[in-house]
């Protein structure tokens, strides 16, 4: 698994955006799904498809009233995939 030293610096203002709008005690819970995601994503192995998924997987970590925000960011993240 791809280390957080090792990430790009859009993935780690990423990662800190997402992990402070996660609901609290589910925060190493979506740091390991998202680092994972960003290693898939480095070689390649993140489809639109897979895309789609790990939103359905990560969206109920989020902090209700920070959903939209979070879904805006993902989308934008989504156009580099597509």
């Amino acid at each position: 698994m791809k280390e957080v030293n090792d990430m790009l610096d859009g993935q780690l203002k990423f990662l800190d955006f997402f992990l402070n709008n996660t609901i609290e005690g589910k925060e190493n819970e979506a740091k390991e799904i998202l680092v994972k995601s960003f290693a898939d994503q480095e070689t390649n192995a993140l489809s639109l498809e897979d895309f789609k998924q790990l939103q359905k997987t990560l969206f109920p970590l989020i902090k209700p009233e920070k959903l939209n925000e979070v879904k805006v960011a993902m989308a934008h993240f989504a156009q580099s995939i597509a």
